[in-house]
């Protein structure tokens, strides 16, 4: 796992003082990667982040440097600058290939030039380069990028900062040299010394109208200050300082997260194309009927056990197909598929009916998974999926777990999006430095829904909204209207309608002629057999002015993401003109930027060689081979030697051991709540009339779940509903039952 270095990380590894080989037969050069400071600036649901990072070139020679970061899928990155003794370079967008070309030319007569551009194979991952950096001279590089936040289960607005850019598998089919992408002048890139420890600064302000009841974290303090009318928070990392050794994340908490949000963002009336025109942000939570919920599924767990899943990812893992395993409903059919460098089905023959038996199969398994099959070979196990046709009757649905380490991802996105129309993706990234590219664009083109899960005591709650998610039937006919006036002229963007999950964030953008008034819009579709229809009032609109242009450049984003999973004809000669006109880099576009006014560095570019420096592992000074990881090799004899246990034994104070003893058809027996509750069982036998003792015993579970777990009831909802379901097949009165197990429970 690499920490951000020369802002990321980079092709060949740059070590500290301590930890290099100095016997090694390699010429050193020394730099000062002096502070990298990040500005956050969120408003509603939206944010901005400027990452600056100051350098120095101590040594006697003009340096090529040239490095990698990460930054998530859907961030529109769309400025970058960089300041040496204090001249500004400005990088404009531009079609990649003509790019390249005027950098090479630049670098090669002389001049300082800068280069940014997305990563040829994945969206997540930025490549830039600052050529011919002056011996002696200062470089502050200064990139910017707009990012949508999600309102989450747990109701919090999640802003994450992609720190860290763990090594990615490379499948065989792929030749290394296609994701490197350097464009140095020298072939032979030479080991840079950072020699000092540097600052990472994170400052953070929360704007935009909304009341903050509070602002957290996953795993760091935060100094928040909240004004007096709770509208606007100033955030900073605590006196500790930040360490770069997992994703930077924010947790904002709005007094009423889930009220319909719609904000109308000015146009450039000197622009062109989708910036001249009024884009329009709504926010929504649209609401399904009840009887959307299906128990006709065929449900595929598609699980990673490659080596880089070792250790918490490996567990956060087991502890999601556990919860998964017990919320299936009775009358599903489902499999494991456990993957690595080859897969393996738990069901050889296909899927099979969710029984008591193949529960305990499963279970089985789920004991005994661990980190240990090598690489990441994530596409043939969805190849195999596909290769037969999904059960009649059954809806398909895949659950893939992962940590998302791997190159080929447009290669499994095609694949996915192919088979959209039968089978639903749906994803959970696990771990810091998962790929975004994967997760959310696997379910994006199986038009499924994703979760980041960054550490386990989050893990239930986004388990089980997913789990909501996958039972609910496949939104049908949607349409988004508008009423205007005058009427015409109104553009979705993306031109398709979004996919729908009742109860989660939508988000959608509309572009909207600057004269038109929007009066109205509604949202409706069929699910299974049953209408819905959610209306939103055009007085709700607030209008903004944003010399940024944010909200336009996101929409840009959102198109071009999904452009990159459409098989359509000409979609790179589209996104080309899209990027230009918003300034928005895609996989054809690049921002290049050269110093024209500065004397060219005293070399004769025919003779010349510059030095190529590429860095990563600053921090920490690990030393990460990158290459090395296409075999993803990993020692499990570490594994093997120690066996360990998944849950607690204290069931009374874990909900996960609670859940871990929940049968396939959502009952608990009496031997369960003697566990749980700590209860005689004479007791407890004896305490009320009943139709069937494990219903009776059910119910006792379930009111000590709304007793100790009552806080927690999104997580347990479903397996609630589960036991119900037992309890009144066996003919028992499921509220009488349970007023008289909290009867007991208060009573001892």
């Amino acid at each position: 796992m690499a920490p951000w270095g020369l802002i990321g990380q980079a092709q060949v590894a740059v070590v500290s003082e301590e930890t290099y080989n100095w016997s090694r037969p390699c010429e050193v050069h020394v730099v000062t990667l002096k502070a990298v400071d990040i500005n956050v600036t969120v408003r509603g649901f939206v944010a901005r982040v400027e990452a600056s990072l100051t350098y120095h070139n101590a040594t006697t020679n003009a340096l090529e440097l040239e490095f990698r970061m990460p930054v998530d899928e859907g961030a529109a990155v769309y400025k970058f600058e960089a300041v040496i003794d204090g001249r500004k370079i400005s990088a404009k967008c531009m079609e990649k290939k003509k790019a390249e070309q005027i950098y090479k030319d630049a670098v090669q007569s002389g001049h300082t030039a800068v280069l940014a551009r997305e990563d040829a194979l994945t969206a997540d991952v930025f490549h830039l380069a600052l050529g011919n950096l002056p011996e002696g001279s200062q470089a502050e590089l200064q990139l910017s990028m707009m990012m949508e936040l999600k309102v989450k289960t747990d109701g919090a607005v999640s802003f994450t900062l992609p720190t860290v850019l763990n090594p990615r598998y490379c499948p065989l089919d792929i030749s290394p040299s296609q994701h490197t992408e350097s464009v140095a002048q020298t072939g032979n890139p030479e080991t840079v010394i950072v020699s000092e420890a540097y600052t990472f600064g994170i400052k953070a302000k929360v704007r935009g109208g909304h009341i903050i009841a509070r602002v957290t974290s996953h795993h760091d303090s935060l100094n928040v200050k909240l004004s007096d009318d709770s509208m606007s928070a100033e955030v900073t990392q605590d006196s500790g300082g930040f360490k770069p050794d997992h994703d930077w994340s924010m947790l904002i908490y709005y007094a009423n997260p889930y009220k319909t949000h719609i904000i109308r963002e000015s146009g450039e009336r000197a622009g062109t194309g989708l910036m001249k025109d009024d884009l329009v942000m709504v926010n929504l939570h649209p609401e399904f009927p009840e009887e959307s919920y299906s128990h006709r599924n065929e449900i595929l767990f598609v699980v990673d056990r490659s080596g880089s899943m070792e250790g918490d990812c490996i567990q956060s893992a087991c502890a999601t197909l556990l919860l998964f395993l017990k919320s299936l409903p009775t009358g599903c059919y489902f499999n494991v598929i456990s993957f690595g460098s080859t897969y393996s089905l738990l069901f050889p023959d296909g899927s099979q009916e969710y029984t008591e038996e193949t529960l305990k199969k499963a279970l089985e398994l789920h004991g005994t998974i661990k980190a240990d099959m090598g690489g990441t070979e994530i596409l043939q196990p969805i190849k195999h999926v596909y290769s037969t046709p999904p059960k009649p009757g059954y809806a398909r649905q895949i659950i893939l777990l992962t940590d998302g380490q791997v190159f080929n991802v447009d290669q499994v996105k095609e694949l996915v999006s192919c088979h959209a129309h039968e089978t639903r993706v749906f994803a959970v990234g696990i771990g810091n430095g998962a790929s975004t590219a994967l997760v959310y664009g696997l379910a994006r083109a199986g038009r499924g829904r994703a979760e980041m899960v960054y550490q386990q005591d989050k893990l239930q709650l986004k388990v089980m909204g997913l789990v909501r998610s996958m039972l609910q039937e496949s939104a049908q006919d949607v349409k988004i209207s508008f009423e205007v006036d005058p009427p015409g002229g109104i553009k979705l963007i993306p031109k398709n309608p979004p996919i729908i999950f009742g109860g989660q964030h939508l988000i959608m953008y509309v572009r909207v002629p600057t004269s038109t008034e929007v009066k109205n819009i509604t949202v409706s579709g069929i699910v299974g057999c049953a209408e819905f229809k959610n209306c939103y009032n055009g007085s709700d609109i607030v209008t903004i002015h944003d010399e940024e242009k944010t909200l336009h450049r996101l929409a840009a984003r959102a198109q071009i993401n999904e452009w990159q999973i459409a098989n359509e004809e000409d979609v790179a000669e589209d996104m080309i003109t899209l990027s230009l006109a918003t300034g928005v880099v895609c996989r054809w576009t690049a921002l290049v930027g050269v110093d024209l006014d500065m004397k060219p560095v005293g070399h004769n570019p025919e003779t010349t060689e510059f030095t190529s420096m590429v860095s990563r592992d600053l921090c920490l000074g690990a030393s990460l081979n990158f290459e090395a990881d296409t075999v993803d090799e990993v020692d499990t004899g570490k594994e093997a030697e120690s066996e360990k246990e998944h849950y607690p034994v204290d069931y009374g104070k874990n909900l996960m051991a609670v859940v871990s003893l929940q049968k396939f058809d959502g009952s608990w027996t009496l031997e369960d709540v003697v566990k749980v509750t700590s209860l005689p069982h004479s007791l407890l036998a004896g305490a009320t009339t009943y139709k069937n003792e494990t219903s009776w015993a059910t119910s006792v579970v379930l009111a000590f779940l709304e007793m100790k777990y009552s806080a927690e009831k999104d997580e347990w909802g479903l397996l609630a509903n589960k036991a119900r379901m037992f309890i009144a097949r066996c003919g028992d009165d499921v509220e009488v039952l349970m007023e008289a197990a909290r009867k007991v429970l208060a009573e001892n």
